[in-house]
């Protein structure tokens, strides 16, 4: 199979809502009018009711019952309330698949992008961005189990024995999940750095010039992944590629003093994943 014949399956390909595509193209504009995207936000009612939800949450402390989009932005603010609709948007986009653990998939990206978060602002990059990023660093693992099932269940099966996942989709399949993603990503129109990221996300060292979200993102993914042992602090400070770290433009000292961060980080938003 050849990666275009992917997206010729038009019929399979999730899309999203145009509200969250807005939100995306927001990332980089300062100058935006946010009563106007409240509305539009207000306008998608499965968008809506999984926001309120999300705000209403003991995670985010609200100090009153939130009724509406509009009162989310006052009181959460309109980053959090973004970043809320992106995540809801995104995870909405895909149906069930059989033979794939949807709600496992979404768990671990969400561990990705709170820990691509955190990190974001120790390297003094944007947070939101890379939160968005960790969501969809490995969207293309979805899209293949759509569109090649049975082969998909196959590669994972063999990755859960050590194998390598990008090797297996390259060899049986023609192409990869990093591949299938930077070009969603594209055909999404999420920013040109997400979608750098995503096809470096595995090779932070091979991209010129190199680029904070894609070390970030290199990063989250590794602790996500070393997070499973439950390591100690200083395991896992030991374990940590230095030369992505320098990509990113975070000094271990800086680092290892909020280590202990890592084990109470949570996004708040794993009632989107139910």
């Amino acid at each position: 199979m050849k990666l275009e014949e992917v997206f010729e399956q038009t019929h399979k390909l999730p899309t999203i809502p145009k509200v969250v595509q807005e939100l995306i193209d927001s990332f980089s504009n300062d100058d935006i009018d946010i009563d106007t995207i409240a509305k539009k936000i207000a306008q998608d009612q499965v968008i809506t009711a999984k926001v309120l939800r999300l705000a209403n949450s003991a995670h985010f402390g609200a100090s009153r019952q939130i009724g509406s989009v509009q009162e989310a932005v006052v009181v959460l603010g309109f980053n959090t309330v973004r970043t809320l609709v992106v995540a809801s948007g995104i995870t909405g986009a895909f149906v069930a698949t059989p033979g794939f653990d949807r709600k496992a998939f979404w768990k671990h990206s969400l561990a990705v992008a709170t820990i691509s978060k955190w990190l974001a602002k120790q390297a003094k990059t944007n947070g939101e961005v890379a939160f968005t990023c960790g969501m969809v660093h490995n969207i293309g693992e979805m899209l293949i189990h759509i569109v090649a099932p049975e082969m998909a269940v196959k590669i994972d099966k063999f990755v859960e024995s050590g194998g390598d996942r990008v090797a297996l989709e390259d060899n049986n399949i023609g192409f990869d999940y990093v591949m299938v993603g930077e070009e969603l990503a594209r055909r999404w129109n999420f920013p040109v750095e997400i979608q750098q990221a995503i096809k470096f996300q595995n090779t932070p060292t091979s991209q010129d010039p190199s680029d904070k979200l894609t070390a970030v993102l290199s990063l989250a993914k590794f602790i996500a992944t070393l997070q499973a042992d439950k390591p100690s602090i200083e395991d896992l400070s030991a374990q940590i590629p230095e030369n992505i770290l320098s990509l990113s433009g975070i000094s271990k000292d800086t680092l290892n003093l909020k280590l202990a961060e890592l084990a109470e980080l949570s996004s708040g938003m794993e009632e989107i994943i139910g």
